[in-house]
């Protein structure tokens, strides 16, 4: 386990702060984008939170920038929203809370890897962090040192293990550099809520095959893309979604509750 104050090699991460203000360099915070893609984790949303005793309770995201989650978070649930970030951009964030009429949040522009908490939370996330580190299992553990007696925990990252694996590595090679693929397996979260003694609420593999790419695509490329386009958005993904597995799902998400 790793303890508060223990110091993260800073050049193992897979990813810089300059690449992901570029990465988010647009305005996300339309209302509706927010709404139809927080939306589609509302059966998990339910399982993370408890409505009936959610209001007022504090949540804090891990790398929340650009605070579309925790918007859409804090307006569904009346939640006191914290979002962590190393992201220069307040405005993005603030955009977010705005459009959908948060008025009360916290945000706090520090690196993870080296901010000490101040406070523990009821509620936790992270999506699409974990796996930009080398010292994952560190990572994973610095989550729980924000959590709450009874608090929860939920993360969510990409799968690009199984068939995904091979078909990134044809179109889209450069987004999978930077993602460690040691993490995505569901044994990586089963240790470590046994390390830190925590219940495991859910822990499932989720979503349709991620056909999307991140690169420009050559005629080769293109062809292979357009072909997983077409049969698992209008054929497959309909079958992986009832049935999801480490070779086609998306998505892992766990969710963890502190004794």
């Amino acid at each position: 386990m790793l303890f508060i104050g223990t110091k993260i090699d800073l050049n193992k991460k897979l990813t810089t702060q300059s690449y992901w203000e570029d990465y988010y360099s647009d305005n996300h915070a339309n209302k509706q984008h927010i709404i139809n893609v927080c939306s589609f984790y509302d059966d998990f949303w339910e399982i993370f939170i408890d409505s009936k005793s959610s209001v007022g309770k504090t949540l804090i995201e891990i790398g929340g920038f650009p605070g579309r989650y925790l918007s859409y978070l804090a307006s569904k649930f009346k939640v006191c929203p914290t979002c962590l970030d190393f992201n220069s951009d307040r405005q993005q964030i603030e955009k977010s809370f705005e459009v959908l009429e948060v008025n009360r949040y916290n945000i706090i522009q520090e690196d993870f890897t080296l901010y000490k908490p101040q406070k523990r939370y009821d509620y936790v996330f992270s999506n699409g962090f974990v796996e930009h580190f080398e010292e994952y299992n560190n990572i994973l553990d610095l989550h729980n040192s924000y959590l709450n007696k009874k608090g929860r925990l939920m993360l969510m990252i990409p799968n690009m293990k199984g068939y995904i694996k091979y078909y990134k590595k044809l179109v889209d090679n450069e987004n999978l550099k930077i993602h460690n693929l040691k993490c995505m397996s569901l044994s990586v979260f089963e240790d470590f809520a046994q390390r830190n003694n925590l219940k495991v609420v859910e822990l499932t593999y989720f979503g349709g095959f991620p056909f999307s790419v991140h690169q420009k695509l050559n005629l080769i490329q293109k062809i292979i893309f357009k072909i997983h386009r077409l049969v698992f958005k209008f054929f497959l993904n309909k079958y992986v979604h009832k049935y999801p597995s480490k070779y086609f799902s998306s998505t892992i998400i766990a969710i963890f509750e502190k004794p």
